[in-house]
């Protein structure tokens, strides 16, 4: 795989980390917590899910190596 398709994919799981961050962060807000919760709970959000995009991508890139 190329540089350029790998940061094609970084970019892709950072978007997608941070959309899932930012629904976790409204959705804790709109149940009526701190401001404060709200962003702690859209970060937590955030790193899970890019911790569980990358660990895929890892997965798929170590898999297009092994052909």
């Amino acid at each position: 795989m190329k540089t350029r398709e790998r940061l094609l994919w970084l970019t892709i799981t950072v978007l997608a980390s941070t959309i899932i961050g930012l629904i976790g962060g409204i959705l804790s807000h709109a149940t009526a917590h701190v401001l404060a919760d709200a962003i702690t709970a859209g970060a937590a959000a955030f790193a899970g899910a890019e911790a569980i995009f990358l660990a895929i991508l890892m997965f798929a890139l170590s898999a297009d190596r092994d052909r």
